[in-house]
């Protein structure tokens, strides 16, 4: 007997308020990876309806704290922030206005496509491009282990449990238990608040293998 697979759709993305040159010039980025994200017309800077995501500068044209003002548009599916004005200091801003993640258009393309796929499936995503590793900056009781840095910024780039594993090389029960230790130190009790914990203290870089004694000795 042939158990038939059932193939996942794409997820649906359309750009709100954009010109002709940024849609055409988005679909045409996107369109190697048709098979996981299908991009829908936008003519007029319109949105398309019936959508997953719909992709939005919200903060173009904000520039300082705390009289700055996020766009809102009409949409279908989850708001995303899709912009150039992707400072560390303006995310919480439209984390708090209701966005379902925050992305740099300077991403590319592999990056972008992962990225939409996870703000898809309900997890938060805050990605601005950056390469530094996080600074772990700010007030927090206790400071996060090396191992624990790495399991937050991954968590703040969205990633799901398993793929943050198989990057940090460890169990999916290790990760549950750096998890509940990293949450515990930051004082938060949900991944949402994860995310915007690691916003505001510069946990939004990539980083990579960190060598952790525990599992090495």
């Amino acid at each position: 007997m042939t158990v038939m697979t059932r193939r996942r759709r794409p997820v649906r993305v359309t750009l709100a308020h954009e010109c002709d040159l940024v849609t055409v010039g988005f679909a045409g980025l996107l369109a190697p990876y048709a098979h996981r994200v299908q991009v829908l017309p936008s003519p007029g800077g319109v949105p398309s309806r019936d959508v997953d995501l719909t992709l939005h500068d919200t903060l173009a044209g904000v520039k300082d704290l705390p009289l700055a003002a996020v766009r809102s548009v009409v949409h279908d599916g989850r708001l995303v922030t899709w912009t150039w004005n992707a400072r560390p200091e303006l995310v919480e801003l439209a984390l708090g206005n209701g966005v379902s993640g925050v992305l740099s258009k300077a991403l590319p393309a592999p990056r972008l496509v992962s990225a939409l796929e996870s703000i898809h499936h309900g997890r938060p995503v805050v990605d601005l491009g950056s390469d530094q590793r996080p600074t772990g900056s700010g007030a927090s009781s206790e400071a996060l282990t090396p191992r624990e840095a790495q399991v937050i910024a991954m968590i703040t780039q969205g990633l799901d449990n398993q793929t943050i594993a198989d990057r940090a090389s460890i169990s999916i029960n290790s990760l549950k238990s750096y998890i509940r230790s990293a949450y515990r130190k930051m004082g938060v009790a949900s991944r949402s608040q994860a995310v915007l914990w690691g916003v505001r203290h510069g946990y939004l870089a990539s980083v990579g293998t960190v060598e952790d004694p525990e599992l090495t000795a």
